[in-house]
């Protein structure tokens, strides 16, 4: 196991979490308390995610590949029709080569596994938020 800490930025990175269960949103939640990364926003709902990113303006969305009501990319390309500079990190159980190029092409910044070390999941929402301030 990977022993690297989460470290925290001097500026935190506002998150919508995107779920339909309501115990692995409360996870990530824990799982990012002191690191820089705030979840601002949580949906269960392709309806829900679209008005949390209206309202809140997140610099990412954390984006389950499997939202009721909506495929991952179309939801992808929904969120940046929306708002195109919020970046969206999709997590997602499979590594189902067409979807992840789906969701590229959608526009999608990363795509990340549930089975991903935090780390990892940290990792791939900092890269997504230095996609936002570059541009």
């Amino acid at each position: 196991m990977n022993r690297e800490r989460l470290t925290p930025l001097s500026q935190k990175i506002r998150v919508v979490l995107c779920n339909k269960h309501t115990l692995f949103r409360d996870g990530i939640k824990a799982l990012f308390r002191h690191t820089g990364i705030e979840i601002v926003g949580e949906a269960a709902t392709a309806q829900q995610t679209l008005m949390l990113v209206e309202g809140l303006r997140p610099e990412v969305v954390l984006l389950d590949a499997t939202m009721p009501n909506a495929s991952c990319s179309d939801m992808t390309r929904r969120i940046k029709a929306l708002a195109p500079q919020v970046e969206v990190v999709i997590l997602s159980l499979d590594d189902d080569e067409q979807l992840i190029a789906n969701c590229r092409r959608a526009g999608a910044a990363g795509y990340i596994r549930r089975d991903d070390q935090p780390l990892q999941v940290q990792r791939a929402i900092r890269a997504a938020c230095r996609r936002v301030h570059a541009a």
